[in-house]
């Protein structure tokens, strides 16, 4: 996906923005409400938002479920991380991510 691609168009939020709230912890759709304004107008992006949650890297197909997984069970770096997923393995855009899900164990 397109960094600059605006996601919400009614607040004018980029999916780069998303991201990068995401980097700064945020976890949950209230939050990226909250941080970023995307998905408090109309809601027609609500379903983006939240499938941009769900995921941290999109090269490998590697979802936050299973990286939280992964971290909870002891990996606490992004290389463990990327041994055992393959998340931040390809283009490297998702290792900050990674680097904030261990951070905030969460």
């Amino acid at each position: 996906m397109a960094r600059g691609i605006k996601i919400c168009r009614c607040r004018d939020v980029s999916y780069l923005e998303i991201r990068n709230a995401m980097v700064e912890g945020a976890r949950s759709l209230e939050d990226i409400m909250e941080i970023t304004g995307a998905a408090t107008c109309c809601g027609g992006c609500t379903s983006q938002v939240i499938g941009i949650l769900e995921s941290v890297c999109r090269c490998n197909d590697v979802s936050m479920k299973e990286v939280e997984e992964i971290i909870k069970n002891g990996a606490d770096t992004v290389e463990k991380v990327g041994k055992l997923t393959k998340a931040g393995t390809t283009c490297g855009r998702c290792r900050p991510l990674i680097d904030s899900v261990i951070k905030y164990k969460r």
